[in-house]
């Protein structure tokens, strides 16, 4: 008999040892989870803040180097090379987003217009009579009221 009430402690003191340890073990998970969560949100930040500071570092030492280049090859001072490298730099940006617009935004951008427009068109075409008229009576009056909330 004294064996089964010392066996009936050991056990209770082991299942309190053991949901203690599941406590803690949910603690560390849900910690755990949080820094998975915090590590997801701030690491496209890093990584986005290095690649900009990679190419940050990379185009003033390119102008750095073009800079002197221009005092020691032909004899300009630093002011009259600084402004001739700023000028440069101002002009490539602008023809690098006229090419990008000129050659791939402007189509593609067309291209999602005139799709949205088939898109809409055959929405309409699809609603029955009855549908367009509920459509439009409940886009007219949240325009109305929404104008009306604004104007008060």
């Amino acid at each position: 008999m004294n064996n089964l009430i010392e066996l009936r402690g050991s056990q209770t003191m082991l299942n309190e040892i053991v949901k203690n340890n599941i406590k803690f073990v949910s603690i560390l998970k849900w910690l755990a989870g949080l820094s998975v969560l915090g590590f997801v949100i701030h690491f496209p930040d890093v990584i986005g803040h290095s690649i900009l500071w990679m190419v940050h570092t990379f185009y003033e030492a390119t102008s750095f180097v073009f800079e002197h280049f221009l005092m020691h090859t032909f004899g300009f001072n630093k002011d009259l090379a600084q402004l001739i490298v700023f000028y440069f730099s101002v002009v490539t940006g602008l023809g690098t987003i006229i090419l990008f617009w000129r050659y791939w935004l402007r189509d593609y951008l067309t291209f999602k217009l005139y799709a949205f427009q088939h898109q809409i068109i055959y929405y309409w075409h699809s609603k029955r009579t009855g549908e367009k008229i509920k459509l439009i009576v409940i886009y007219s009056a949240l325009t109305i009221s929404t104008f009306m909330f604004l104007i008060t």
